[in-house]
Order: C-alpha cells, then structure tokens, then sequence
C-alpha cells in the first residue's frame, strides 16, 4: 500500500505556483545598443490575476520610425518617463522569487539582464517558462506558426497582442493557462514536469506520455511493448513514474526517438528494492532481447580463445566457444572489453603478435617484446596469461604498472595513458570476476537490507531457473551461460555499491575474494567514469 505522497515528493502543483508574465518594448534588437521604452508584467496564481505592473520607459536613445508605426510609442509619450535604472527596483520587488514567464523570454531577458548588469544587479534567477517554445512542443502540427497572436486566435484567448506591452503581457497569460490546461490531459500537473515539457524533442512523440499516465512512484522495471506485444526496452528505475516520462520530456538518445514512435504501451513490475529491480531487468533483457536495449544480451558475449596446445600457442578473441580442442575464457561482456583484456596481456607479458612466428618477421622481436620462434618460450608465456585470468593476476598487474611508469619517465605520456587504460580496464574484469567467483562459491547467501531478507543462490536470486555456474572469467566447458553472468555481476556490483546497508544472515559456504579485487584498485578508473564508460575531457 503506497501512502499519500508529500509535495516534496510529487512537485509543487501548477496551482500553487505564481507566475510573473513579463513584456518589454524597446527601440530595437541589440540589448547592447538599444533601448527599453515599455515595461509591463502581471503575477497570477491559480488562474487569478493578483498583481500589475506598467510603466513607460526613457529610452535615453531616438525611437525609430517604423518602431513608432509598430508600437505607437513616441519619443514625446516617453519624454517624461522614468529611465529604466529608476524601474528596476520596482520591477525587482514586484517579480521577487516568482517563476518568469514570456512569448520568446529570451529576447526580454536579454534586454532586462543587460539593464540589470549595467546598474550593478546581478542577472535574474528565476525560473523561466517560455510559452513559445512550450507551444512548440503542445501544438504540434495544430498552428502555421507559434506568434503570440496566432496562438491567442487558435486557443480563442480573452485577450489579443498589441505591440503594447500590457495588451501582450494579458494575452501570454491567457496562452499560458491554455497550455497548462492541455498539459494537464498528458497527466502534467506540477512545476517540474512543465519545465521538462519545455524542453522535450519535436518529433511528434510527446502525446504517447498519456501512456505514462498511470505509473506509479516506487521501484520497479518498466517495458516499451510495441504493437504486437512484443517488448522493444526494458529498465530499472528506483522512481518509476519518474523515469518513464524522462523519456518524453528530454532524453537526448537518437535511438530512443524510435523506441517512443513504436511504443503503444507501457508496463510496469513493481519491486520491493532495486537489487530485486536489477536482476529482473537483467532477466528480461536476456529472455527477451528487447532491441533497443544495448547491454546485456546474450549476442554481447565474448571470449578469450587460447590454443595452448596448438603447434603455435597464441591468445585471441573469439564470438563464442567451439568444439575444437581451444580453451575459451569468459564470456566478457562484449568485444572492446575482450579486445581490452588481449591488449593488456601483451603490455605485460611477451605474447606473439603474428599468427605463425616460424614464417614472418615479428617486429616486436627487436625490442624484446615477442619470443621471436621459441615456440615453448611463448607456450610458457601463455601459460603464465591464462593463470593471471583465472588465479593471480598481481604478477601481471605488477609488470603492467611498470610498463606504465617506464613509459611516463621517458616522457612517453599518451602511450603511458593508453597502457593505463587497457590495464584498469584488466583490473576492472578480473576483480568483477573474482566477486562473482565469491557468490558461487558461498552456495547460499542469506543477506538483510533494512526489513528485506534477500537470498542468493548459485550467483542468483532464489526463484532463477538452473542454468550452471563457474567462475565469470572461466574454462567454457563449464558452461557458465552468459545471462547468468549477467546476473551474477548485477548482484555483485549491487553488493558493493551498498555494502555499509547489507547485513549478512547466514552463507553455507565460503564467502570471500582476495584483497586485490577490492576497489579503489591500483590503476583507478583508466579514464572511466563508476560504470567503466569512458569520462569525456
């Protein structure tokens, strides 16, 4: 049963909120060259007008004659008027902390903060609605243009623009409140998701939020179906209501433009915490391989290839274990992080580069970073980067970090920074591996998160159909299938992120890891944010 939410917790309602609808007139298009001649703003709250303010402006600058034409201001009506410095503190009192509103803001905010900065005030910092841009988003396809007159005639407003700026001022807030009412039927009813209406895309997708209508708050996963049923993303969210309609207001990601124009329905799995959401997720994506999800599928899965045996023992990747006589080491979560792994094992150790050293010239040879055609030399090689994956990776951690310094002392600092990386990214999987051998090796886990009892089976959470286990960088005979690696790794990585608030009931094995698998790790994030994306500059 979910209890009534605060206003903290759902947004201030549009009804509580007062608006200050501001108009300026001036003398031209430059805040830097020209001038105000008219300042005009209403405050409403709840629909009702509770405050006016007008006034003409001394431009202290001529006003052009087609200025005149168009706003009927003379420089004779503004010969007495008071210069804008004596207007500001009015104004000011009478905005206070009110949400900023205007037809095309930008231009008044631009004249108003310019005044603002020559008179020794800092810029305004109110929120800001622009009902323009707003109608952009609402109307679409309803209007040829988005003018503050055509509006008002579209939404049949009390009032109409007049270049004057309290005619234009009454008629911004009756296209205000036009919008708010539309607003209200895709279920937006509160500042912050009028704001985030403001700066949605225009492409035509922003009625589908009526399917976003009854999500509720609270953690849980929710799906995009498409029109046949079939489920096109699946995600986790600690807010549900929350993150679903980020979808439609902001969400920057070309593909998801897509997703939004197929969706024809949204459903939602309430869950009582986000590991239980995380491991749903993590599921779903694997069972049914919505397409517009990216990570976790089974097709993601990659593996290290070794011919140990082999008349030319060597290293490489491979897209999935085969029957023939190679060891095969993963599954690893795509190709760059396999890619990654092959690039660290020859910083630190002296593996062949050339698929047949016995027939080529391997370059490496002269600077001693290759075996040249000592077959048993490199068979031994091998040998050492297998028992670095799958028992102790310190030997090659500490021959990488040399590697890494040697390079930084001769000044050598971009390659120093690529041995950096493709050693954090090493350290990265080998200690996710190493949490994940310590779930399946603790046989049943029995944790306390606040007045949850979770429990954890064979790396998974009770209630998962069998699927074998192994360690997460293992021997591919043993069958560890890459969705259950997936989900092992979300119960990891949900283990250390809230360690300080789990509290351990019972394990009915050993629950351990070794000491170099615990984060921060030596090489830190190699350039990578907490999820291992890389940071831009």
């Amino acid at each position: 049963m979910v209890g009534q939410l605060s206003f903290a917790e759902s947004g201030t309602p549009l009804a509580a909120v007062t608006f200050c609808v501001i108009d300026l007139e001036t003398t031209g298009g430059s805040p830097a060259d020209d001038g105000i001649t008219e300042v005009a703003a209403v405050k409403i709250r709840g629909g009702e007008v509770s405050g006016t303010f007008q006034t003409l402006v001394h431009p202290r600058a001529r006003i052009p004659a087609y200025v005149r034409l168009l706003t009927g201001i003379s420089e004779h009506m503004v010969g007495d008027a008071p210069p804008i410095e004596a207007v500001l503190p009015s104004l000011l009192e009478f905005a206070g902390t009110s949400v900023v509103v205007g037809h095309n803001v930008s231009f008044d905010l631009g004249f108003l903060n310019a005044a603002l900065t020559r008179n020794a005030y800092p810029p305004l910092s109110n929120k800001v609605i622009d009902t323009a841009r707003l109608a952009r988003k609402i109307l679409v396809d309803e209007v040829r243009n988005h003018r503050l007159a055509t509006l008002a005639e579209h939404l049949k407003c009390a009032h109409r623009p007049a270049h004057r700026a309290l005619d234009d001022v009454l008629a911004t807030a009756d296209v205000l409140h036009a919008l708010i009412e539309r607003v209200a039927g895709f279920g937006i009813m509160t500042l912050e998701e009028l704001e985030a209406a403001s700066r949605t895309r225009l492409d035509g997708t922003f009625h589908k939020i009526e399917l976003a209508r009854d999500v509720p708050k609270g953690c849980g996963i929710y799906r995009f179906v498409g029109a046949g049923g079939q489920t096109l993303y699946v995600g986790k969210a600690s807010d549900l209501r929350s993150r679903v309609r980020s979808y439609f207001y902001d969400d920057a990601r070309r593909r998801m433009r897509g997703l939004l124009a197929e969706a024809q329905e949204i459903r939602i799995e309430r869950h009582v915490t986000m590991l239980e959401a995380e491991v749903a997720e993590a599921r779903a994506i694997a069972t049914e391989m919505p397409p517009y999800n990216r990570a976790g599928k089974r097709r993601s899965a990659w593996y290290l290839k070794v011919w140990l045996r082999a008349r030319v023992p060597r290293i490489a990747t491979s897209r999935r274990p085969r029957g023939d006589g190679a060891l095969y080491l993963g599954p690893l979560s795509s190709r760059r992080a396999a890619e990654m792994v092959l690039l660290a094992l020859r910083d630190g150790l002296d593996l062949h580069r050339c698929v047949d050293p016995a027939r080529c010239v391997c370059p490496h040879v002269r600077f001693q970073t290759c075996p040249g055609d000592d077959v048993e030399r490199h068979r031994a090689v091998v040998r050492r980067a297998v028992n670095a994956l799958l028992d102790d990776p310190r030997p090659l951690l500490d021959a990488l970090e040399t590697r890494m310094r040697r390079l930084s002392a001769q000044g050598r600092f971009e390659e120093a920074a690529e041995a950096r990386d493709r050693a954090a990214a090493l350290e990265r999987i080998i200690a996710r591996a190493a949490q994940v051998q310590g779930l399946l090796d603790a046989g049943e886990i029995v944790l306390q998160i606040h007045d949850r009892r979770i429990v954890i089976r064979g790396g998974r959470l009770v209630g998962a159909p069998e699927s074998g286990s192994g360690p997460v960088l293992c021997r591919a005979e043993e069958h560890l299938a890459p969705e259950v690696h997936a989900e092992a790794a979300t119960i990891a990585r949900w283990i250390t992120r809230h360690a300080k608030e789990v509290r351990l009931v019972s394990v009915s094995g050993t629950w351990s890891q070794p000491a170099w698998a615990q984060p921060p790790g030596r090489f830190g994030s190699g350039g990578r944010d907490a999820g291992g994306r890389r940071r831009k500059a």
